[in-house]
């Protein structure tokens, strides 16, 4: 089998999206699954570690110049032209196609998957109507549905990262519907990162809040803010509330200037292991995840979680098990949530028991085997419609 992958998201930019198909290229290498990724150029490359620069025996990447995203100032969109693709796609020969975004790249991955009849598959990442919301875009929301049920029409198979995004899109009447689930490395995400040192650098002796992800109004960061502006009030030189990522919003959070809370910026690797297993709690406000990866980071580092009842995050957040739960937008009870957390140590531990136990479920590699048994199902089928229509 071999893939051609179209994305208008890729490393270094870090989200969701690029974390999942790093992860599915370590995959594809190590089953010798040839694969072509067709991607942006991004001018702070060199930030990457080397071996992530590299072009691996099985993979092909492919980088195409764009412009700056002016929601995102890391992203970048690209509109490579369609003979590039063509040419270096009548080389590659692709037996299916994966679009795993709706913009300029992507578009260009599903004109070449219908103009060549190839199987078609689409992963569905990011839910834009709940974020217009947050940006006071609303007014634009029919005409963006419009488009992505336009755009997704044409895959064979749109798979879902969680059974509450899927239930939505079947809901919204798209078709052809799949689930294409999450892993997490409980190896890189563990208790046994606790960092003594970085707690005292921290915040000696406080109860350690942290948040990580894009820094950007959808993630409903005000009512975390909130909840760090009560926490001071209530319980003066008591918490710490981390924000490690980068994005927007932060901001807004540098004019809040707050006593009790540290911007530790964005972390990778180690430094993200550490930060994740040497905080108390993971506080988490987000009601617009299709899956909510960090959350699950987060779990597996042997955090309890504070959360919201409320998108992708529902199929692994159960509350009382590994998480205290308030509805989407009830910042007082997620500010009491954050309260129960912190003042109650044997609630913290069983809930931080609880989701570590629930991360172990969750392997990569069982992910991904499901991922080529899908593709194995497209082809198939394509192939069977191919000889059904030849008769």
């Amino acid at each position: 089998m071999k893939i051609a992958y179209f994305t208008d998201t890729y490393n270094p930019e870090v989200n969701g999206v690029t974390n999942t198909l790093s992860r599915l290229g370590s995959y594809l290498d190590g089953k010798c699954i040839r694969h072509t990724v067709f991607a942006p150029a991004y001018e702070y490359e060199d930030t990457l570690p080397p071996r992530e620069n590299l072009h691996s025996v099985c993979c092909n990447l492919y980088r195409f110049k764009g412009v700056r995203a002016p929601f995102s100032p890391k992203s970048r969109l690209a509109f490579p032209a369609f003979k590039e693709i063509d040419e270096i796609c009548g080389d590659f020969r692709p037996d299916l196609v994966h679009v795993t975004t709706e913009l300029g790249i992507g578009f260009r991955g599903v004109r070449y998957a219908l103009t060549r009849n190839l199987p078609l598959v689409m992963s569905y990442h990011t839910d834009y109507g709940k974020y217009l919301r947050y940006f006071k875009l609303e007014f634009f929301k029919p005409l963006l549905e419009k488009y992505l049920a336009w755009f997704y029409r044409f895959a064979h198979r749109v798979l879902a990262p969680s059974r509450h995004t899927l239930e939505d899109l079947f809901r919204r009447q798209y078709r052809n519907l799949g689930l294409w689930s999450r892993g997490i490395d409980t190896a890189l995400f563990n208790p046994r990162y606790r960092n003594r040192n970085l707690r005292n650098r921290i915040g000696k002796d406080k109860f350690i809040f942290l948040y990580a992800g894009r820094l950007s109004p959808e993630k409903n960061l005000d009512m975390l803010l909130h909840a760090a502006a009560e926490m001071e009030c209530r319980f003066p030189r008591q918490t710490v509330f981390v924000f490690a990522g980068d994005g927007p919003y932060a901001r807004t959070i540098r004019k809040q200037k707050l006593s009790n809370v540290v911007l530790a910026g964005f972390k990778r690797g180690r430094e993200l292991s550490e930060i994740y297993a040497s905080a108390d709690c993971f506080a988490f406000p987000s009601g617009t995840e299709t899956f909510g990866n960090a959350a699950l980071e987060a779990m597996a580092s042997g955090l309890p979680v504070a959360g919201v009842a409320n998108g992708g995050v529902t199929d692994f957040l159960s509350h009382g098990n590994n998480a205290l739960l308030c509805p989407e937008g009830g910042r007082e009870a997620f500010l009491e949530n954050l309260v129960t957390l912190m003042k109650n140590p044997g609630l913290r531990l069983s809930l931080a028991e609880g989701a570590r136990k629930t991360a172990l479920t969750r392997d990569w590699n069982c992910v991904f085997d499901g991922l080529m048994d899908t593709y194995a199902a497209v082809i198939e089928e394509q192939r069977q419609r191919g000889w059904k229509q030849a008769s």
